[in-house]
């Protein structure tokens, strides 16, 4: 079941749990936000989310707001001018998650996928335009188009954070209504490309996730990688947190603007 984002407080208050929850069975809960999902998430795990003491109201600002690499049109036209602002959002975000994890806080551990994601958005960013311009054909507006693409969903979930200060919210908003627009103008990308962070949720029983991981940790113990043919064998995006792009619903400035009021 496919649940939009800002609609799971509302329905976990409806619905705080299945109707065959005697049975042993939960909610299980699914991030998709583009490139990155976060699976098995429990109810404790997203009501965690919504506790003060667990969100940073800096956070937005620190990897949208004051970060104009992802929303400021024509600046940003030269690699010199591009990769320092690249490298501080990408040490800002793995700086940040390594921070946290110090505090062992883990009940804010979804916060790491999502940052490490937009880390690794940056750093694709980076290889790319040492590439292209090693090679001589840098397309600046390119990269920054698909960088922009990859972190939209991203930036959209920290937006819509229930725990956001209003100001730091509106302000935010403002300049991603702003960011699209110049994606769909300077940056050749069309409304479809933007996808909307959501919800996916199942009725499980958490005992056997825990059963179905130790198996399939099992049935790889027992592959030997030698005996695979080229086309089995196990690519090194599989051991990557961010999985195949799921395709989502497209996303228009008029839906954005009209999930604030909802607010």
């Amino acid at each position: 079941m496919k649940i939009d984002l800002n609609e799971i407080w509302e329905f976990m208050e409806l619905a705080p749990e299945p109707k065959t929850a005697k049975a042993g069975e939960q909610w299980i809960y699914e991030l998709v936000a583009g490139n990155i999902t976060i699976s098995k998430l429990k109810s404790k795990d997203i009501l965690n989310l919504k506790k003060e003491e667990n969100y940073d109201t800096e956070l937005l600002p620190s990897i949208f707001t004051f970060r104009e690499i992802l929303w400021q049109p024509n600046v940003y036209t030269q690699p010199a001018l591009c990769i320092p602002q690249l490298n501080i959002l990408k040490v800002f975000c793995e700086d940040y998650v390594a921070e946290m994890k110090k505090e062992q806080n883990g009940d804010i551990w979804p916060y790491f996928d999502l940052l490490n994601g937009l880390a690794q958005f940056c750093k694709e960013a980076l290889d790319r335009m040492q590439t292209e311009n090693d090679a001589g054909e840098i397309r600046i507006s390119s990269i920054l188009g698909d960088l922009r693409k990859k972190a939209f969903p991203v930036i959209k979930f920290f937006i819509f954070h229930p725990m956001n200060r209003k100001d730091y919210q509106i302000d935010a908003l403002n300049r991603l209504n702003y960011a699209v627009k110049i994606m769909l103008t300077q940056y050749n990308n069309k409304y479809y490309d933007l996808r909307d962070p959501f919800w996916n949720v199942s009725v499980g029983n958490p005992q056997n996730f825990i059963a179905k991981t130790a198996t399939e940790e099992q049935i790889e113990k027992t592959i030997e990688p030698s005996n695979l043919s080229p086309t089995e064998a196990p690519s090194e995006t599989l051991d990557t947190p961010f999985p195949k792009n799921k395709v989502t619903a497209p996303i228009t400035a008029d839906s954005i603007d009209s999930e604030l009021e909802e607010l």
